[in-house]
């Protein structure tokens, strides 16, 4: 992974450069600046933790999509704007996830297939 595609998967998953560099690297948010300007090579860890993010987030939305017919009623999403949101009502799932889900319920509302709520 080139320190342009990194940059470009955290802004994808919708990740802070403090979260990637604790949750992700491991690291500290400079040795993740280092990666993203190309000054420090990237971990092989690194490139293989945030394509396994970007899997798991198109599965997650084809599930999604695949549903949107079977539905009844609008289609809506929920859109937390905190992580402490998220936190109350998805007890047992950490930061990574909360903005994966960000991530995948800003697809779809921008596809036109859900409403934030």
């Amino acid at each position: 992974m080139t320190n342009l595609e990194l940059q470009a998967y955290r802004r994808f998953l919708m990740l802070k450069v403090s979260e990637a560099s604790e949750y992700i690297g491991k690291t500290d948010i400079n040795t993740w600046h280092d990666w993203e300007n190309g000054i420090k090579p990237i971990p092989e860890f690194v490139g293989k933790a945030m394509q396994e993010l970007k899997k798991i987030r198109n599965e997650k939305i084809n599930i999604i999509i695949n549903s949107i017919n079977d539905r009844i009623g609008s289609n809506t999403i929920r859109y937390f704007m905190t992580y402490e949101e998220f936190k109350k009502v998805n007890l047992d799932l950490d930061v990574i996830q909360w903005r994966l889900h960000q991530s995948i319920a800003t697809e779809l509302y921008f596809r036109g297939l859900e409403k934030l709520c």
